[in-house]
């Protein structure tokens, strides 16, 4: 993973934790050869905190459609059914051939007692299958969130981690 993203607006945490090997197993019918990625990334702004996750699975991508799809169920699945409140979206960001799939979730993680609403967009391609999940800040409404403006975003983002 690149040490910075979206032309230098978030910087990665090197303390994040390892990418899992299990999400490259369960997406093995999927993806040939699968290496598991992941990366957290700060934002670099005095204005602004954020956290954004790149959660990921390298290799060949048998079809796309369907490894997206299969990767949102398995991490929907890993992260205790969040419930979806907005979208999902298929959006085709202004420039690019290739569309996201975005949604807005409420997250609930039991483990550690904390709740709340994230934005995410994924994406499959014939070497990637990619979720950007940004963490949205508790003031922040779901229906606030400018999904066409996460898609722009994770576009860059894309184009900074695209496997080749």
């Amino acid at each position: 993973m690149p040490e910075s993203l979206a032309h230098g607006h978030y910087r990665r945490d090197h303390d994040a934790a390892d990418p899992e090997q299990a999400l490259a197993d369960l997406m093995a019918g999927q993806v040939e050869h699968p290496t598991p990625v992941f990366g957290a990334y700060e934002v670099v702004s005095q204005q602004q905190a954020g956290l954004l996750t790149v959660t990921g699975v390298y290799g060949t991508v048998l079809s796309p459609v369907t490894a997206r799809d299969e990767f949102l169920q398995i991490l929907d699945r890993r992260d205790n059914e969040p419930r979806t409140v907005s979208g999902p979206r298929t959006i085709t960001p202004p420039g690019s051939q290739e569309p996201l799939q975005c949604r807005v979730i409420y997250v609930t993680h039991p483990d550690v007692g904390d709740h709340g609403w994230d934005a995410e967009c994924t994406w499959a391609d014939a070497a990637t299958v990619a979720t950007v999940r940004e963490v949205l800040l508790s003031k922040v409404r779901p229906d606030d969130v400018d999904l066409d403006a996460l898609a722009r975003e994770v576009n860059a983002i894309r184009n900074d981690v695209r496997a080749s």
